[in-house]
Parts: C-alpha cells; sequence; structure tokens
C-alpha cells in the first residue's frame, strides 16, 4: 500500500480514537469492563486507584488544555490536505515523490500542534500566552472555554506544514520531467522504454510493468545503471508518446544521459505470452546491438524477464569482450550468477582486482556449475597473487566445462595446462587455438602471460611476449592486464615516452590503488623523473605489503634499477610491517648487497633476517653461498652443511599473508634443505654424497602446485656433481632433462622456482663447451624474473664480454664490460678475486 494512503487510513482511524478518548475524559471517570469483579486485596486496589487518578488526571490535563481536540482538528485538516495533493498530483504532472514528502510532513507537523495545544492558549484580552498549570478544582470540573480558542494550534500545525510542502512544491518543479535527471553516474545509463502490447486488455499494465521489472533487471550487470523506471514513464507520458519508435527512443535517452535504450513488444495470443526486446546503443548512432526474445505464460512472467534480460547482456558490448559475455549468458541459468559475473568482468577489466575476485566468487556461489565464473575467479585470483585460490578454481572450472563449445572448453584446458606450470604445452595448446581462431583475445593474453613470464626459464627473452600484448589491446584497447604488462616491457626496454604514454592511459581508465601503485613506478622508475620517484617513494610506508613487493618489482626487475629496488625493499623491514614482509625484506637486502658484489654486506643483512627467523636465514646464507662466484672457503662450506643437516624444516616460520609472495617456500623447506646440502657437497667435491641428496630429492613427495621443482632440483645437484669431476657434456644434458614446470608467481617469488642457479649454470656450461651463440641467450635472459636473480647479473655481462671478444664483436664487449664494471663498481675484494678465478676455471678448451 502507498505511504500516503496508509497515512490517511491512520489520519481517519485516529480522529475516532481521539474523539472518543476525550468524551471519556470529559466525562471524568474510568469505564468498568463488563464482568469486572473487585479485588480482596486492599494494598493492590490501593495502587490501583492512585495509578488510575494519575491517569485520571493526565486525561483531564489533556482535555482541558484541548489537546485532544486539537489533534482531533489537526488529523481532519491533514486528510485534507492528503486528499487534495492525491487528486492534483496527477494532473498537476507532480514527481511521485511529491506524495511521500507531503505525508512527510504532515506527519511531522502533528506533534507541533500537539505541544502548542499543551503549551498555549488564547487569552481573553487577545494573542496567546503559556498555558498555566490547573487548580485542584479544575480537574474535576472542566472549565469551558470559547470555541474560537481551539483551533488556534491546529492551524499552526498546517500553517508549518503548508509552509513545508510549498517549498518541496519549488523543489519540485526544478526537477520536473522537463528537466529530467541524468543517468546515475559510475557506469554507463541504460533506460527501458514502456513495451507495446498486443492482444488481452488484462495485461495492458504490462507495458509500463516492463520499464520497472526490465530495469531493475538490467541495474547492476556489469557497469550498467538503469534510470528510474517512474522517471521515464513521465517524459513519455508528458511527450504525449504513445507508441516509442527507435528514434523516439533515442531522444528520452538523451534527455537522460543514457547511451543504452531498450524498446520492446509483448504479444499475446491464446493464454500465451512472447517478450520481444532490442536493445539500441545512442553512442553508434541508434545502432542495434542486441535482440532477444522469450515465450510462455504470465505465470512465468519473472522467468521470462530473467531470461530476457541475460540474453539482452550477451550483446551489451562488442569486440572481444563481447563473446565472453555471450557465452556466460548461455551457460547459467541463473540471473543473479550471470549480473556478478559481468561486474567481476566490468571489474577486471579495470584492474581492480579485490572486487572482482569478489564478485566472480557471488556469481559461483548462486550457481556452483558456472564454469566460466570459475575460469574468471582462477584468473583474477592469479593476478591478485592468491595461488591456492587461482589452482582450485582453475580445476573446477575445467570440472563443469562440459556446457562449453568446443572451443570454449579448448581455452580452459590450456589455461589449466599454463595454472598447473607446464609452460611449453601451454603455449603450443594457444597457438593451435590462435590457428583456428585468429581473433580469440583470451588465448593471445595468455599467450603473452607464458612468453613474458616462462620464456626465461628456457633461456628466450620476455620481450617476445610484446606482438602478443599488442594484438590483445588491437582488440580491447583498454584491458588492464595487457596495459601492465606492456608498461613493464617498455621500462625493461627503455622506451621512456611510449612507458610514459601506456602508463598515463592505465592510470586515467583504472583508477584502482591496488595496481595504480605498480604502474605509476614503472613510469616514474622507467623515466627517472626525480619527482615521480619521490612521490612514489613517499607513498611507500602507507602501502600494504604487497604493493610494496610490486614497486620493488618494477624498480629492480622491469626498470632495471636496483637502487631504487632496494630504497624500496628497505620499506618491508620497518618493525611495523608483518613478519613475513620483514623477512622478505631482509632476504632481499641479503640479495642486493650481494647484486653489488659486497658479500659482508650480505652476510650482514642475514644476521638481521636470523634475528627474526634463523631457519630462513640459513636457508638463504646457504642459496648466496652455492652462487659459483661466492668467496666462501671449503671450511665455511662444511659448517655450513653441518648447520643444515641439523635443520628441522618444520620449525622455520609460515606466512599468514595468503600472497605467493610471501608463501612460496611455505611448503618446500625439506626441498631447500636436500638441494642445498647437495650443491654443497658437490662444490667440496663429495660427489658420492651430493648424489644420495639428489636421490632423496626425488623421491619426496610434494603437492601438485610444486610442479616439477623436485625433480628438476635433483637434475641440478647431479649436474653440479658431475661438473665437479669435469664431466661437462654429461652434466649440461642433466640439465636439459629437467621439465622446468612452475607458475610464474612462484618464479617471481623464490630463487629456487625461477631455476635460477641451473639456468646460470646452463649458460656456463655452454660457454665452457664454446657454444657461444646459445649460451649468450642464456646470460642475456638472466633478470628478467625475479629480485632473486639480480646477483648473477654482474656476471652474465661479464660472461657476454668475453663472448663477444671471442666472436670478434668489439663494440659489444666493450658494453657488457662497462655494465659488469657498473654493477660490481663497490664490490668487496674477495667478491671480485673470486670472479677472477672463476673466469680462469671456466676458460673455454
Amino acid at each position: 500500500m502507498p505511504a500516503h494512503s496508509a497515512a490517511k487510513r491512520a489520519i481517519v482511524t485516529g480522529i475516532g480514537l481521539l474523539l472518543s478518548h476525550g468524551r471519556s475524559a470529559e466525562c471524568g471517570g474510568r469505564a468498568t469492563p463488563a464482568g469486572w469483579l473487585p479485588d480482596t486485596d486492599p494494598v493492590r486496589d490501593l495502587a490501583l486507584m492512585s495509578e488510575t487518578r494519575g491517569i485520571q488526571r493526565l486525561l483531564a490535563e489533556l482535555k482541558r488544555r484541548k489537546v485532544f481536540r486539537i489533534a482531533a482538528l489537526y488529523g481532519a485538516g491533514a486528510f485534507a490536505v492528503l486528499q487534495a495533493v492525491d487528486i492534483m498530483a496527477e494532473g498537476l504532472a507532480l514527481p511521485p515523490a511529491i506524495l511521500t514528502v507531503v505525508t512527510v510532513a504532515v506527519l511531522a507537523g502533528f506533534p507541533v500542534a500537539i505541544a502548542a495545544a499543551w503549551a498555549y492558549e488564547r487569552h481573553p484580552d487577545g494573542g496567546l500566552r503559556r498555558t498555566d498549570q490547573a487548580e485542584s478544582g479544575e480537574i474535576e470540573g472542566i472549565v469551558a472555554e470559547p470555541r474560537s480558542r481551539r483551533w488556534i494550534p491546529a492551524v499552526l500545525g498546517l500553517a508549518g506544514t503548508a509552509l513545508l510542502v510549498v517549498g518541496v512544491w519549488l523543489v519540485a518543479d526544478r526537477v520536473r520531467p522537463d528537466d529530467p535527471a541524468p543517468a546515475p553516474g559510475g557506469g554507463t545509463g541504460i533506460l527501458v522504454l514502456p513495451f507495446a502490447v498486443q492482444g488481452s486488455p488484462d495485461i495492458a499494465y504490462l507495458g509500463e510493468g516492463m520499464v520497472s521489472l526490465l530495469g531493475t533487471k538490467l541495474d547492476g550487470a556489469g557497469n550498467l545503471r538503469t534510470v528510474d523506471a517512474r522517471a521515464v514513464i513521465q517524459v513519455v507520458e508528458r511527450d504525449g508518446l504513445g507508441s516509442v519508435d527507435p528514434v523516439a527512443g533515442a531522444q528520452v535517452a538523451r534527455e537522460f544521459g543514457a547511451d543504452l535504450y531498450v524498446l520492446g513488444n509483448i504479444v499475446e495470443a491464446g493464454g500465451r505470452i512472447q517478450l520481444t526486446a532490442t536493445l539500441y546503443d545512442d553512442g553508434r548512432g541508434g545502432e542495434q546491438i542486441g535482440h532477444a526474445s522469450v515465450e510462455g505464460s504470465v505465470e512465468e512472467m519473472f522467468d521470462m524477464v530473467d531470461a530476457l534480460t541475460a540474453r539482452l547482456l550477451s550483446g551489451l558490448s562488442g569486440g572481444a569482450a563481447a563473446r565472453v559475455r555471450r557465452i556466460a549468458a548461455v551457460t547459467t541459468e541463473s540471473l543473479p550468477a550471470l549480473k556478478a559475473f559481468l561486474e567481476g568482468e566490468e571489474e577486471f577489466r579495470r584492474g581492480q582486482f579485490g572486487p572482482s575476485v569478489e564478485s566472480f566468487r557471488r556469481a559461483i556461489a548462486a550457481d556452483t556449475t558456472f564454469a566460466l565464473a570459475y575460469y574468471r575467479l582462477s584468473l583474477v585470483a592469479e593476478w591478485n597473487l592468491q595461488d591456492e585460490l587461482s589452482r582450485v578454481m582453475a580445476e573446477r572450472a575445467v570440472r563443469y566445462a562440459d556446457r562449453l563449445a568446443e572451443r570454449d572448453r579448448r581455452l580452459l584446458e590450456a589455461f589449466l595446462i599454463r595454472r598447473r606450470g607446464d609452460n611449453i604445452t601451454a603455449a603450443e595448446a594457444y597457438r593451435s587455438i590462435l590457428g583456428a581462431y585468429p581473433d580469440e583475445m583470451e588465448a593471445w593474453l595468455d599467450l603473452a602471460e607464458v612468453q613474458f613470464h616462462a620464456y626465461p626459464l628456457y633461456g628466450r627473452p620476455f620481450t617476445e611476449a610484446r606482438r602478443s600484448l599488442e594484438r590483445v589491446l588491437e582488440l580491447d584497447p583498454d584491458h588492464s592486464t595487457a596495459l601492465i604488462h606492456l608498461a613493464r616491457l617498455l621500462a625493461f626496454e627503455g622506451e621512456t615516452e611510449l612507458l610514459d604514454d601506456v602508463a598515463g592511459r592505465f592510470v586515467a581508465l583504472h583508477p584502482d590503488p591496488s595496481r595504480t601503485l605498480e604502474v605509476e613506478a614503472l613510469r616514474a622508475f622507467g623515466t627517472g623523473d626525480p619527482d615521480r620517484i619521490g612521490e612514489i617513494e613517499s607513498r611507500l610506508p602507507e602501502v600494504n605489503d604487497t604493493g610494496v613487493t610490486l614497486a620493488v618489482w618494477a624498480a629492480s626487475v622491469y626498470c632495471r634499477d636496483p637502487e631504487s629496488g632496494e630504497r624500496a625493499t628497505r620499506t618491508l623491514v620497518d618493525p611495523g610491517r608483518s613478519p613475513e614482509a620483514q623477512r622478505l625484506g631482509h632476504a632481499w637486502l641479503s640479495t642486493f648487497a650481494m647484486s653489488r658484489g659486497q658479500w659482508n654486506e650480505a652476510r650482514s643483512r642475514l644476521a638481521d633476517l636470523g634475528r627474526l627467523s634463523p631457519g630462513t636465514a640459513l636457508e638463504y646464507e646457504a642459496i648466496l653461498s652455492t652462487m659459483p662466484f661466492s668467496p666462501v672457503t671449503r671450511d665455511e662450506l662444511r659448517d655450513l652443511a653441518a648447520r643444515l643437516e641439523d635443520l628441522d624444516p618444520a620449525t622455520i616460520e609460515t606466512s599468514d599473508n595468503p600472497s605467493i609472495v610471501f608463501t612460496a617456500h611455505d611448503d618446500i623447506h625439506p626441498v631447500i634443505r636436500l638441494y642445498q646440502l647437495g650443491l654443497i657437497r658437490a662444490r667440496l667435491g663429495e660427489t658420492d654424497v651430493s648424489l644420495v641428496h639428489a636421490a632423496d630429492l626425488e623421491s619426496l613427495s610434494l603437492a601438485p602446485t610444486a610442479g616439477s621443482l623436485a625433480s628438476d632440483l635433483a637434475h641440478g645437484v647431479r649436474s653440479a656433481s658431475l661438473r665437479a669431476e669435469g664431466r661437462l657434456a654429461e652434466a649440461l644434458t642433466e640439465l636439459e632433462a629437467a621439465r622446468v614446470d612452475a607458475w610464474y608467481g612462484q618464479t617471481m617469488s623464490s630463487p629456487l622456482y625461477a631455476r635460477i642457479h641451473e639456468r646460470f649454470a646452463r649458460a656456463e656450461l655452454l660457454f665452457e663447451l664454446g657454444r657461444y651463440d646459445e649460451a649468450r641467450g642464456w646470460y642475456a635472459n638472466i633478470g628478467q624474473v625475479s629480485p632473486f636473480e639480480l646477483p648473477y647479473l654482474a656476471m652474465s655481462h661479464l660472461r657476454l664480454s668475453e663472448i663477444a671478444e671471442r666472436l670478434g664483436d668489439a663494440a659489444a664487449a666493450v658494453e657488457a664490460r662497462a655494465r659488469f664494471e657498473e654493477l660490481w663498481r663497490d664490490a668487496d675484494p674477495a667478491m671480485k678475486a673470486a670472479a677472477e678465478r672463476t673466469g680462469r676455471d671456466r676458460e673455454a678448451p
């Protein structure tokens, strides 16, 4: 029931009650119900009499001050006002809200009238005065008052109400349908126009009803914001649009600032109803971008509207994104699931990965078999660095993929292959899909992911992803993930002007702070702008732990500015940070020191780490000490091995932060221990013991998420043993046997998953065997995955200089040598001596 109708009923009822109470009070006694029996308890009877007398005095006082009569008079006047407004609203084309406003105003005036009746009375000499308390005798005998005094408080209340109504009228006049409100902000405006109805007059109400029904269903799907149905109907009536054609529809849409509008028909025949709707885009000159039709009975109306909405939504956007919408629309029967899915898609495209995760969660909660929602949740969780969630959702996507067409099943299967870390097979699967469907944006994007993050693991540059990324942006110019990857790539290539443009596009289109900081950091450190760098560094203390790690990656890996990366890392070791952030921060600081050739500084940073977590510090000490150029003595290696033997991996702290940045090593501490022991024993020449550790590595039972890590590291240990025995070709063959299955979140977060030791060892073996062209590719692509690779960078440049000399490329040799000297300009003498010794030991035959 409308609010003003309910108010009128309440007022009528209230008037009767007030008059009844007034008469009762006037009689000066209390009613005695029939059948009442006197209470024989004198104490209770006395209390009751006292209470009754108090009530009588209050009622008599209310009567004496004319409160009941004033309330009744006010009620009668209020009823008249509401009745008049109700009648005039339609004729004067007042906004629907005016009835609600007047009702609220009338109710608000009631306490004003009551307060005035209690507090004031009209003086016989004229004017108002405060009402005196009644004398004792006045309560029992009511003193008459001239009738002219009774209406004064009521008039005061109604006068205040009238002033409020006039004010509302004046304001309402400014928002009359002649100047309709624009479409709600924050999205694309869409309005539904009244449907044309053919058939039984019993369903005529559905013509305007569809404006509200369909509009409500469309609102909030993706970035859609529906124009208010009542405002649309008023404009249609104002303009006398008995039926609306596409041209008139466009005019109404423009009046509300909406880009999209829907026209439709309802046809009834033999008790069956057919709903037909067409979606138009005024921004494209009134182009028809969607059409849908459903059929059913009146009882099925709500289900029909859901189905109609889903089919219209599938045509909302053109280009590559439209196909995903269409697939989603036909693979779920739940409209709430579809709307949540579309909202997640829009957030994903804008780079709002956290909100997107929640939207896709709502989609699968509404439809637990929604394969595409699982797929997109896995993808966005990957971008949000939520490793476990991403893996589980990828598995479920394939489990429910039977409702998809072959093309889409192939996409999901390829994604699962990539998500399991089988990068080479995934790349082949995506190329196969693109061979059949060259405009499949999802395949281009995932191929770019493999090329960008995995190619360096196989001795190829991540810059090969550029063509794939550019193809994605040709299909969808505002794709956030493609823009971020391209910005990283441009920063690495030193294309500062284009980097500034791409970063600016991302920030303008996707102002979500969760990823904006990374892109702004790329622009700042990549262009070398001191003002921007200062601004980024000033923000870091307030950024969450994961956000700081992204800034460190941006500076040190993609912008090739380890000094800025190290400054950003210091933010992580602040005592106010989480324990896992501090541990990672100290580990990275030791890594940055090692990249400068400062072994003593690196050990000092490890000591800081040891005060937080002795086990973690021991692991990283072993990682740095087993680098081929580390200046450790044999006695130091033996002591390190003894401490590793005594280490209980179960005692090492794990992370409470679910981000893979902090959890990469949580489940593989036994692997780290055996692997480092194997490398140390190989370096000491104890190859028999080293091979035992390799066998123990392969026997470990790890979660599927670890990929081929254990077996690959076992190959690395055996290769190190063979190299120690001078069996170079066999050592290389051992490394070539590794599968290198790893998800990029792991490779970016761990030196073991990145196989950095094995990649450098492979380059060294190729160099020693005189296979310079191959060796150059492996050396050149070190430092493109993780900050943990940076200690190998200087030696890689030294080797590239030596290779260039042997190939007769003097200019390249000078350039690479200069880079080596720049990186190690402040290196410890022991590190420089170790580098020279390593160079002599690695002379080609």
